[in-house]
């Protein structure tokens, strides 16, 4: 499976508590009949009133006379208001002028002793309430009576009556009003002051982990995982547009745990829904790109490969070089090399030049004609360590003519010298060379600032450079092969029988014959391997020509062995 790590948190635990109905004034009027009733309520957010009901409470009884609020729709951070004055119809307007969303329904018809509450009609739950459950407010710090209470600016729903929301102001409304030549209603109380505050939900939930089922392109679900604090205090309602919870971890009863969503599908903006009486928070996650890798056992396979196709190499590779600009590696094995581009930090182990690596799971893409390796996943530990790989010991024309064969493997040019060398100047990071053997020209570029001969000088003399096979390109220079050295006086074993102790030629080869030459006079033993590894080819005591008509159009290694030691070098057949 592939799993990608989303290393930000969804939610927050302090926010706005919005989409709710909040009771924000009541009042018991003295005109005729105690005339009008009021209820003001705050749409907090938009809210759809058709989801709610109003309900009220007489002398500490039972609650019932229910009266939907659906002929409200929905309200976005506005007030609504539900009034009672059926004995003087035109009480209402000319007490309240400048009130707008109004209801009128017994249902508020109260006594400045009873209690008003707002309930969710799907499950009666309540939203908000004035007066104390089962209490008659007569006489209580909580009554009206040709008076009125307002909820305090700063505070929100809860679903109870806390006193410290309200200022309360009973008997402040007696004999007063346009009705009894005096101040209107509206006036006195300062209808629609109110602003709500903000709650802490007790809930933090973090999305820690997508992962995809890798199966076929289209098809690929994905599991959600998230780790939640704080919660066991409320209930919580949980709202999936796509997915479905399967984690037994339950946030109404555990103060933390984890919540899983699986069966989202590919390509999905999955958006998630979490409210409460003090949580409303709404979340989207677009499901990474999570297509099925295609498994490859050698490098040259996935060299091979389609650019943004995704790709598992199977096989050990070792790390020749690495670098932690854009945290790049290249690793090679014995049939290519690849640049493993890492920009994203993806690979977290720690490894050292010369460990083989397994897995590397990955996109081929490609960067200024140069094949890369962008890694999804860590591979993990090494799966060896101390591991050689000896450089390829080629001339400037041969590494020049088959510049795509040798990509990012590391090679060597012996007898080389720097054309600009003076005995001064010094190597600087991010500059070119010029490599010269006598005949031909390649250029070296200083592409890994941390080796060891930066700032030295540029010798003078012959030597032997070591390095990856590579291209530069800045936008404006011509992109020609060159090499970006590892060491520049390196020195290649003189005892052992090394590739530049022998030739093919030509190379490629067309004709159905090679020539080995060797420094070493005698017959050789020479045995030829494709690329996944199988000999196709052996023949024994040889002088000069190998027959390879036999060879379909590639590239092969050919293993050389005399005089108990060997060596292999890359044959390109056409």
């Amino acid at each position: 499976m592939k799993k990608i790590t989303l290393l930000f948190a969804l939610m927050i635990s302090l926010i706005s508590f919005g989409q709710t109905p909040i009771i924000t004034m009541i009042a018991d009027g003295d005109c005729s009949g105690g005339n009008p009733k009021v209820v003001e309520i705050y749409a907090d957010g938009a809210v759809d009133f058709s989801l709610y009901s109003i309900e009220k409470q007489s002398n500490g009884g039972s609650w019932g006379t229910t009266t939907s609020l659906s002929s409200f729709g929905t309200v976005t951070d506005d007030f609504i208001y539900v009034y009672s004055d059926s004995s003087s119809p035109e009480l209402f307007p000319s007490e309240y002028p400048s009130a707008s969303n109004v209801l009128n329904d017994g249902v508020v018809n109260v006594n400045g002793d009873d209690g008003i509450r707002i309930i969710l009609d799907s499950d009666s739950s309540v939203i908000d309430q004035y007066g104390v459950d089962a209490v008659d407010g007569t006489g209580e710090f909580w009554e009206y009576k040709d008076g009125y209470a307002k909820r305090n600016t700063g505070t929100t729903a809860n679903g109870s009556f806390n006193q410290g929301d309200w200022t309360f102001y009973n008997l402040a409304l007696d004999g007063q009003g346009s009705c009894q030549g005096g101040n209107t209603f509206e006036s006195i109380i300062g209808i629609a002051s109110f602003t709500p505050g903000t709650v802490s939900c007790p809930l933090t939930l973090s999305i820690t982990d997508v992962t995809c089922d890798n199966v076929t392109s289209g098809t690929d679900t994905y599991t959600v995982t998230g780790t939640f604090q704080g919660g066991g205090t409320e209930t919580y309602n949980f709202v999936i547009n796509e997915g479905t919870i399967t984690s037994t971890d339950d946030p109404d009863t555990m103060a933390s745990g984890n919540i899983v969503v699986t069966g989202i599908p590919e390509g999905t903006d999955f958006t998630y829904t979490i409210t409460s009486t003090s949580c409303s928070i709404t979340n989207t996650i677009t499901s990474p790109e999570c297509e099925p890798s295609t498994n490859v056992s050698s490098i040259a396979d996935l060299r091979a490969g389609t650019i943004g196709e995704t790709y598992t190499l199977t096989s050990e590779a070792v790390l020749t070089y690495q670098q932690s600009n854009r945290n790049q590696k290249y690793i090679e094995d014995a049939t290519a090399a690849i640049l493993i581009d890492d920009s994203e930090g993806n690979i977290t182990t720690t490894y050292s030049i010369g460990d083989g690596i397994t897995g590397v799971t990955g996109e081929l893409s490609s960067y200024n004609g140069v094949l890369q390796f962008v890694p999804e996943t860590d591979p993990g530990a090494a799966t060896s360590t101390g591991l050689t790989v000896s450089p390829q010991i080629v001339t400037i024309a041969e590494f020049t003519n088959n510049y795509a064969d040798y990509e990012s493997e590391m090679i060597a040019f012996e007898n080389v010298s720097f054309t600009d060398a003076d005995g001064t100047v010094t190597f600087a990071t991010a500059s070119n060379y010029m490599l010269s053997n006598g005949t031909d020209q390649i250029t070296m570029r200083t592409n890994f600032w941390d080796a060891d001969y930066i700032d030295e000088v540029i010798p003078t003399n012959t030597l032997n450079v070591v390095g990856i096979a590579a291209q530069f390109d800045n936008g404006t220079d011509p992109v020609t092969p060159q090499i970006f050295a590892t060491d520049v006086n390196a020195t290649l074993a003189a005892d052992k029988f090394t590739t530049s102790q022998f030739s093919l030629y030509p190379n490629p080869a067309s004709n159905g014959f090679v020539s080995i030459q060797t420094k070493t006079t005698g017959a050789v033993n020479v045995e030829v391997y494709n690329l996944l590894g199988k000999r196709v080819l052996a023949a024994k005591n040889i002088n000069s020509q190998l027959n390879v008509s036999a060879l379909t159009t590639g590239v092969y290694l050919v293993k050389v062995s005399q005089d108990g030691v060997s060596a292999t070098k890359k044959l390109i057949v056409k």
